[in-house]
């Protein structure tokens, strides 16, 4: 059997095989784990064989065209299947451990059907395969968002009602360049409609504006950055990291091999040193990525904050794309995976705060840092990282793109930029002081640290953030053979250096990491030698010495972190509430429920059958086919 087709049609077998034993819950799950580390192996064994090719003829035709589904292994699918499929690696083991009789999804086999659909798409060779892979994605990916909760149900019902939207665009896109092309063939598409460009502008940015639609929803890039709030928040825990960190890039891909292409070659008038289409692009990723952060800031649901938190760093890396720069993309192809790394492992340990507390509003917790020390590291070096402080994996790649769209003269993008990067420090030091900093509450006093395989990925999580953080080469180096064949030249990349948008200026992240351990080693010192400490008891500080149990309530209702920045939100809540695509919904949705409801009438009520036999007799007679 094909190499290709093996490794797609793996987990899609395995789910099948894991719907027969369903009742040995750990068996299945330790399936999907080690269904998850072959395909990482395999997929590393096919690094480099870009000559891989795999197609499959139907015998019938669409549109005059042989229907022909193929795979092939790109550098820059290679690049998204596989750190993709290492993310899922360390979120199945974590999966083992959370799923117990008590927390048990039981979404396995829709998930790996999920990950089936996921290596569809990222080595799709043609728009059909592309667009089945793609409707698979958005379809079990509901499925597991309801994971059989009321709640939950109603987020999978508005995340899968604005997919429909993209799936909507998407299908009409490939039906008009595939018709352009006389292929399915997405190379040959990306050719027609660059050619396109020099002969009917509109028409072009018309069939592009199509794709990108699909994929910003998919992402959830502005004005379609509300659904992971309820897409996120109500997924089951263990779920959610890839939720946030892969699926989020399919938008993020779907714009790197199709739409890139197509503004780097086409005939297409330029603002400053980009085209007009990119610096819309730009601006999209500037408002979602301010607005995310806005939000992110004002949440007391911890997995709602950090779904907004994932809104903004899609945003970042749309910037970095929109670029279209060999510095911008490789800050942009790196931000993705650093995405990957540190958001998995703040997910991770929030769910492991949830398994173990039951509660996943900041303001009801405090104090676990206590409790569970290594999830409390985790989290800390990995929103250390998602601020983008050097010496941890997060610094570099937001560094490149501000590099990027500074050398492109995109000022107020690079802003823009530089404030919400900001503004993440806010949310992120929030949710550490809220749920791991303060006064324990007393019914959390038994609590214990995360099981042993929900503590290793976690672990592996932290190495990989430092590790990654000195040693970008292991990165960036097929970073730049994604560089190379999408036509860019590019300086050889090393293990320790990144290269910057300006000559000279490379960064030797060896010597950063030295620097920071220096200023570390010198603050320990410092801490040791220092006069000897005494250590006091923990006090209530809300009530101003007061007993709380004295006005008929209990400490457990006073904690400093609710309503944190609550002035920030009487500035800026004005603003959101006028640009709410929520709301923008609720309006559109109230006008299809009247509009159903009088379509309706004709079909349930006596005087509108009688309407409806008028209207066809009328038609039938205006036809010529009675009378």
């Amino acid at each position: 059997m094909d190499k290709m087709l093996m490794i797609l049609l793996l987990p899609l077998l395995v789910a099948l095989l894991t719907t027969v034993i369903m009742k040995y819950q750990k068996v299945v799950w330790s399936l999907f784990f080690v269904v998850s580390g072959f395909l990482s192996y395999e997929l590393y064994t096919m690094y480099g064989k870009w000559d891989l090719v795999y197609n499959v003829e139907l015998g019938f035709k669409i549109f005059n065209q042989n229907v022909v589904l193929g795979l092939v292994n790109s550098p820059l699918g290679w690049f998204f299947a596989f750190f993709a499929s290492l993310t899922t690696l360390l979120i199945a083991m974590f999966s083992i451990a959370y799923n117990d009789k008590k927390h048990d999804s039981k979404t396995a086999p829709i998930w790996l059907i999920l990950i089936f659909s996921n290596l569809g798409i990222f080595f799709a060779k043609d728009w059909l395969m592309f667009f089945i892979m793609w409707e698979a994605m958005s379809t079990t990916a509901y499925f597991i968002i309801a994971h059989g909760k009321e709640v939950s149900a109603k987020a999978a019902k508005f995340y899968l009602s604005i997919s429909l939207i993209g799936t909507s665009t998407l299908l009409l896109g490939i039906i008009l360049v595939s018709n352009l092309a006389n292929s399915f063939d997405i190379a040959r598409s990306i050719d027609s409609v660059i050619k396109l460009f020099s002969v009917n502008y509109g028409l072009a940015l018309f069939y592009i504006g199509l794709f990108v639609t699909t994929f910003l929803i998919k992402s959830a890039v502005f004005p379609f950055y509300m659904w992971p709030s309820k897409a996120y928040a109500e997924s089951p825990d263990d779920f959610t990291p890839f939720l946030s960190t892969v699926m989020s890039k399919y938008g993020v891909y779907g714009i790197a091999v199709f739409i890139l292409p197509i503004l780097q070659n086409a005939n297409i008038p330029a603002l400053g040193k980009i085209n007009e289409p990119a610096y819309m692009l730009a601006y999209l990723g500037a408002i979602t990525s301010v607005l995310a952060t806005l939000l992110a800031i004002f949440q007391t649901d911890m997995k709602k904050l950090f779904a907004y938190s994932s809104v903004a760093n899609i945003g970042y890396i749309v910037m970095g794309l929109s670029t279209m720069s060999a510095i911008g993309i490789e800050g942009a192809l790196f931000h993705s995976v650093n995405h990957m790394i540190f958001k998995t492992a703040i997910f991770l340990s929030l769910a492991a705060v949830i398994y173990r507390t039951g509660e996943r509003d900041m303001h009801k917790l405090g104090g676990l840092v206590y409790k569970m020390p290594l999830t409390f590291m985790v989290y800390l070096l990995a929103i250390i990282s998602a601020a983008g402080i050097p010496p941890l994996n997060g610094f570099t790649s937001k560094w490149q793109i501000i590099q990027a769209l500074m050398s492109q003269r995109m000022l107020f993008v690079a802003i823009a930029m530089i404030f919400a990067s900001t503004g993440a420090f806010m949310y992120l030091f929030r949710c550490l002081a809220s749920v791991f900093l303060g006064q324990l509450p007393d019914k959390y006093k038994s609590v214990k640290e995360a099981p042993l395989f929900m503590a290793i990925p976690m672990t592996i999580l932290m190495v990989i953030m430092l590790l990654v953080g000195v040693i970008p080469g292991i990165i960036t180096k097929p970073i730049h053979v994604v560089l190379v064949s999408m036509g860019y030249k590019v300086k050889e990349a090393t293990w320790t250096t990144v290269h910057s948008a300006l000559s000279n200026s490379d960064l030797n992240l060896t010597y950063l990491f030295y620097v920071f351990m220096a200023a570390f080693a010198i603050s320990l010192i410092m801490y040791i030698f220092s006069a000897k400490q005494t250590k006091v008891a923990q006090e209530d500080n809300y009530t101003g010495g007061e007993r709380p149990e004295d006005w008929g309530t209990t400490p457990e209702r006073f904690n400093f972190s609710y309503g944190f920045y609550q002035p920030f939100k009487q500035i800026f809540n004005p603003m959101l509430s006028l640009i709410s695509f929520d709301r923008w919904m609720s309006s559109f949705g109230r006008i299809v429920e009247r509009v159903s409801n009088a379509l309706g009438i004709l079909y349930t009520k006596s005087e509108g059958a009688i309407l409806m036999l008028y209207i066809g007799i009328a038609i039938l007679i205006i036809g010529g086919w009675i009378i």
